[in-house]
């Protein structure tokens, strides 16, 4: 797939066809005649719907990107982290305050967006239907579509509920209406559902072509259709969903949590699915936004700073947390006895960190790194803590276009998980739960889990387990919504971890830092655009807003 990147890169985007006849046929470009013209160009067509795959929402943040490759991802929108420096940061100045609406929507370009996208996927779809290509090769690049499709529409639907459902080419000029209502959420669900099933058929078990790695798979989209199911609580389901996946065989853990998000590690078994980047061509710059500050370079933002909430979940290697009296807990070494996962993830007081060790204590002169307690404007930690996981300590904090790691979208650790869940919600803890939850936990470093849990017992640890096992991969704040937990999360204040040396020792301070403004009558769901609503007035808009 990183082929397919370049070849996107050396091809305008497509146009439509000029009204002027020219005497010489471009060849920068193609037209409407030569895009569908073989398979081959029909493809650079999908190539460029694949190039518009989104990590997260798209949010208004300043620099227009999606939430997962931004300043202010959704793990910011959650109890898992917070903003560092304010600036530009929505998850401060709208949702921290409540202040979101339909004029000053935090996630505005995602709804254009994902509208654009669908409507790529109908023409797509329209045209490989209608063409002479062999069957299957249509049957192929359909489902393709048809799962890239699925995507955008469940990137809709976990914000704003049930959406307008739209299937063909719209042309306003034809004289039909082109404005539709709003379908269901259960419609949508059940839409996505079908499209899902029907683009497995068509689907490949595996990738045979490495130039193709990146593509849409029969795992991928179960994955998405399994995760859309535990979105809905749609419990029987996403149990089979989930189990037809562990029973292909065809995924696996990868046996060391860190190096899973390194680059050196891409498209390893545990991945279903991810959106491809590659250096220079299509890069990311999350080790210069989330990075340690760094004095010596003063490269790094710090803009995402995981919550003393947070690491609290993060149980020692006995398998307990501090509030659980785990034994091993010290709290003059707090940081002591934890797990792979969470040194994996987490920059800490005293951590190596490309080879240096970041302290976050006040008292050290000319400290770019120490915790901000006073409001420091410019790029700080507000937490004690930042974010390890995900980064790459082989690229400095200094912008660089050669970071172009692959972001996972779908894993399989998430897929036991989702299993776990819905089996417990459906029936309760059975074996297949503890099997579940206890191969990521084994991974982790951790002991399996007590038997005899009740399934509340058993709901709350796959909770605890969810959170910590997918930290800063932008499903927090989802659960946190479907669980319909939020505004019980956010009316707790919201930690960070300020150190200090008083007489020889080490003092560990809890301090709050962020509190969230979380109606529950509305803030379930996000505000339409209002310029939405008044393009279309059969679009009706969210309760509250």
């Amino acid at each position: 797939m990183k082929k397919i990147l370049i070849l996107i890169l050396l091809t305008t985007f497509f146009t439509a066809c000029s009204e002027a006849v020219l005497d010489v046929a471009p060849t920068d470009q193609l037209t409407e005649e030569t895009t569908w013209a073989s398979p081959q160009t029909a493809g650079l067509f999908l190539n460029d719907i694949y190039n518009s795959l989104n990590a997260g929402p798209w949010s208004a943040v300043y620099q227009n990107l999606p939430t997962e490759l931004s300043v202010d991802p959704l793990d910011n929108f959650s109890d898992n982290a917070t903003y560092g420096p304010l600036g530009g940061a929505l998850s401060a100045s709208l949702f921290d305050t409540g202040s979101y609406g339909p004029s000053n929507d935090i996630f505005k370009p995602n709804w254009a967006k994902m509208y654009a996208n669908i409507r790529k996927c109908n023409l797509f779809i329209s045209r490989i239907t209608a063409s002479t290509f062999d069957d299957a090769t249509k049957k192929s690049l359909v489902a393709q579509a048809r799962f890239l499709r699925a995507y955008f529409y469940k990137s809709l639907i976990d914000l704003y509920g049930g959406v307008p459902l739209i299937t063909k080419v719209l042309d306003r000029n034809s004289g039909e209406d082109i404005q539709y209502p709003r379908n269901s959420y259960a419609e949508c669900v059940a839409f996505i559902q079908k499209e899902c099933t029907e683009a497995t058929i068509d689907l490949p078990a595996k990738i045979a072509d490495k130039k193709d790695l990146g593509r849409a798979t029969k795992g991928a989209a179960l994955a998405l259709k399994g995760e859309l199911e535990l979105y809905a609580g749609k419990w029987a389901d996403a149990v089979a969903t989930h189990t037809e996946i562990m029973q292909s065989k065809q995924y696996d853990l990868f046996p060391d949590y860190a190096g899973l998000f390194y680059s050196q590690n891409e498209n390893n078994q545990e991945v279903l699915f991810d959106i491809q980047f590659a250096p220079i061509v299509k890069q990311r710059n999350i080790n210069q936004y989330w990075g340690v500050v760094e004095a010596a370079s003063g490269a790094g933002w710090g803009a995402v700073d995981p919550t003393q909430n947070l690491i609290d979940d993060y149980e020692f290697a006995d398998g307990k947390t501090s509030a659980e009296g785990s034994p091993l807990y010290d709290p003059q070494n707090p940081y002591k006895n934890r797990t792979k996962r969470f040194y994996a993830s987490i920059i800490y007081d005293g951590s190596i960190w490309r080879g240096k060790p970041v302290y976050t204590r006040l008292g050290i002169a000319n400290n770019a790194n120490q915790i901000n307690v006073v409001g420091k404007a410019g790029n700080t930690g507000r937490t004690g803590y930042f974010t390890k996981k995900l980064q790459d300590s082989t690229f400095q904090s200094t912008p660089t276009n050669l970071d172009g790691t692959n972001v996972i979208i779908f894993r399989y650790a998430e897929v036991l998980l989702n299993y776990a869940e819905a089996k417990n919600e459906l029936s309760g803890p059975d074996q297949t739960v503890y099997d579940a939850i206890n191969k990521v936990r084994n991974r982790a470093g951790l002991p399996n889990l007590p038997t005899g849990l009740t399934q509340e017992q058993m709901r709350q640890r796959i909770r605890r387990e969810r959170r910590v096992e997918l930290a800063f991969e932008g499903k927090r704040l989802f659960d946190l919504l479907r669980w319909r937990i939020a505004e019980q999360v956010f009316s707790q204040p919201i930690y960070g971890m300020k150190i200090e040396e008083k007489a020889g020792k080490l003092v560990y301070e809890r301090v709050e830092v962020r509190k969230v403004k979380f109606v529950a009558s509305k803030n379930y769901l996000m505000p339409i655009p209002q310029d939405v609503i008044a393009q279309n007035p059969k679009i009706t808009q969210n309760p509250g807003y």
